[in-house]
């Protein structure tokens, strides 16, 4: 990966979040003004292909990312787009095929929260 000296600023500020590239741009910008958003960008996309972030696509097609860690489903609201996540130890006996190896999952509930 071409290294910029912002790259784990990005992967901090996606810490148990979910940010899209606009959002990330304007953490960065304010510790580096001279960011460019095309820049972050690529960092940002260079960084899921390489599984350092995690990109979700969320309501509405907007596209999302989040530190990579444990396995997770996310609860998507549908109205506001916001994103919850759930430990996929908390649904009862989920298990997948012995025969069945998964290198990498995304599941995501779409739903209209209540509160």
């Amino acid at each position: 990966m071409k290294t910029h000296f912002y790259t784990q600023d990005i992967i901090n500020i996606c810490d148990n979040k979910h940010l899209t590239v606009d959002e990330i741009f304007l953490y960065i910008s304010e510790k580096y003004p001279s960011a460019w958003k095309s820049s972050i960008y690529r960092n940002v996309e260079e960084l899921a292909s390489e599984w350092m972030l995690k990109k979700v696509v969320g309501a509405s097609k907007k596209t999302y990312f989040e530190k990579s860690k444990a396995p997770h489903i996310h609860l998507v609201d549908e109205i506001t787009g916001d994103i919850i996540d759930m430990d996929i130890t908390s649904i009862p006996d989920f298990q997948l095929p012995k025969w069945f190896t998964a290198n990498n999952y995304d599941i995501k509930i779409f739903w209209q929260f209540t509160k």
